[in-house]
């Protein structure tokens, strides 16, 4: 009897990198290019071609992804790394919130290469219903009513009722808020949060900043 295969586990760190590779493939493959070698994806990425051969080790366990002299495939990577990742270029994204942060977000609505685009968003506000950007308005009274079909995503720019908002959203079927609120909200099991904070952000940067000042001492 065959012995099955053990399951490799895939670090916090190299799945962080997965959806760095994954879009400068999509950009890869949008420009018309079928193969390419690791120490391209490198200037694509900045990330070092020895760390992207070793993460793609990962991706599969009976096959060999990339050919000597001729690099890997375009096409076959995304379509493993959206397997892996769980993406997929047509995701449709809700915006909730149309303030200036808000409006913000829905014009830089270009994600090319990425996972999908905002669909709709909502607002309390009965000025901003229509249309901005290309993109449909509606009031948030309306939630209910103007879901998309299959979205479970959903950005979060509100600075009231958010806790209410996000249950009616976890009613309708997401599973994954994008959090601009700066408002502390809980969340059903098996509901994923990703927080936006500039400030955190800034810290972050100056402690980094404060690292490499002491190495070069």
């Amino acid at each position: 009897m065959e012995k099955e295969k053990k399951k490799v586990k895939i670090s916090k760190a190299t799945m962080a990198r997965y959806p760095i590779y994954l879009k400068a493939l999509r950009k890869m493959q949008h420009q018309g290019k079928e193969t390419f070698l690791s120490s391209e994806l490198y200037e694509a990425t900045g990330i070092q071609d020895t760390t992207i051969r070793r993460d793609f080790t990962y991706l599969s366990s009976d096959e060999n992804l990339g050919r000597r002299g001729k690099g890997y495939d375009v096409k076959h990577l995304i379509d493993i790394f959206n397997e892996v990742l769980g993406l997929g270029l047509d995701e449709p994204i809700i915006l909730i919130g149309l303030g200036n942060l808000g409006s913000a977000i829905l014009k830089y609505n270009r994600w090319h290469y990425t996972v999908g685009q905002i669909v709709c968003g909502f607002d309390k506000d009965p000025n901003k219903e229509g249309e901005r950007y290309g993109v449909k308005m509606y009031n948030i009274d309306e939630l209910e009513n103007r879901f998309p079909e299959g979205c479970s995503i959903a950005i979060l720019a509100i600075s009231e009722d958010v806790q209410e908002t996000v249950d009616r959203l976890m009613d309708l079927g997401i599973r994954g808020i994008v959090d601009f609120t700066h408002e502390h909200f809980t969340v059903r099991p098996g509901v994923e949060v990703q927080t936006v904070d500039v400030v955190v952000a800034i810290q972050e940067l100056v402690i980094k900043m404060h690292v490499n000042d002491e190495n070069k001492d």
